[in-house]
């Protein structure tokens, strides 16, 4: 028996296919994002056949995809997979939901995800869930890599209108994306890929954060771990795993340290896609 664990973002999309004793048969990975927010039914469909041409006949999928957080999308989802796959042991979870149920061991638990966009979730030792953020770019996602991003492009936006100082990171941001001028920023939003074009530039930003970025930094942060800490008091915990790709960034990660320094922060590595292939391992294997 094979089964299949997928991992999609606002960047990319993994996958794993381990066979029944758990061993890794094939790795994908697709530079793409497809978060539920952004992305449209026709192409995220090409995107899923992609990953199965890639792939052999599956026994049972998980997937953990971002913006997959309501129910409507969830139902969206698994249809698209069951009619690409053509099997029904399928899961679909949201990004927060698939790595609670990876590390859940019987006690509440909770963890924060910061990449594209960002999530604080929850559960406890009944698997309750309670979650804060994530509802979206452009509703919230606060202190993502997405919102980072664009709060640098509306500063060098007000800039040009002349209702603000200059900052150096406006020109590192000019440069990033081959602009001429400011104007030109404007073109972004016409972009397929919007979403992941836009994002991309807060890696580059925290390299050397200059005093813009600092603010707008703590100014995430700040709101982050303010949700945070509503959920972690909520389950009566202390412990909080970080997720994402914006704590590998050591002065992200060194901010968010600071404003949670009476807690105990848990870094967590491991392969998404890895793990949900073992959960559908979990839920699917049959004698």
């Amino acid at each position: 028996m094979k089964f299949l664990g997928i991992d999609g973002g606002g960047t990319h999309i993994a996958a794993s296919l381990i066979n029944e004793s758990g061993d890794i048969l094939k790795k994908i990975e697709i530079e793409t994002g497809v978060n539920l927010t952004s992305v449209d039914q026709e192409r995220l469909k090409r995107i899923i056949s992609t990953v199965k041409a890639k792939t052999t006949e599956v026994d049972g999928i998980v997937v953990s995809f971002s913006g997959a957080g309501t129910s409507q999308r969830k139902i969206q989802l698994l249809d698209i997979f069951k009619e690409i796959f053509d099997i029904d042991n399928i899961v679909v979870y949201n990004d927060g939901e698939s790595i609670l149920y990876s590390l859940f061991k019987g006690s509440s638990l909770a963890i924060v995800i910061a990449g594209t966009g960002s999530l604080i979730i929850g559960m406890d030792k009944d698997q309750n869930m309670v979650r804060s953020g994530g509802w979206g770019h452009l509703f919230d996602d606060v202190g993502g890599g997405f919102w980072i991003s664009t709060r640098i492009i509306q500063e060098a936006f007000r800039f040009r209108d002349k209702l603000r100082e200059f900052d150096p990171i406006f020109n590192l941001l000019l440069k990033f994306y081959s602009c001429e001028n400011i104007e030109e920023l404007t073109s972004l939003q016409g972009k397929k890929d919007f979403k992941t074009i836009i994002s991309s530039f807060t890696k580059k930003a925290l390299e050397k954060p200059t005093n813009l970025v600092e603010e707008i930094i703590n100014e995430g942060i700040s709101d982050l771990t303010l949700r945070c800490k509503k959920i972690l008091d909520s389950l009566g915990i202390n412990d909080l795993y970080l997720s994402g790709s914006l704590f590998k960034s050591e002065y992200y990660l060194q901010k968010f340290q600071e404003f949670m320094y009476n807690y105990s922060l848990h870094p967590s590595n491991f392969d998404v896609s890895e793990q949900m292939a073992l959960l559908a391992r979990k839920y699917f294997l049959t004698e």
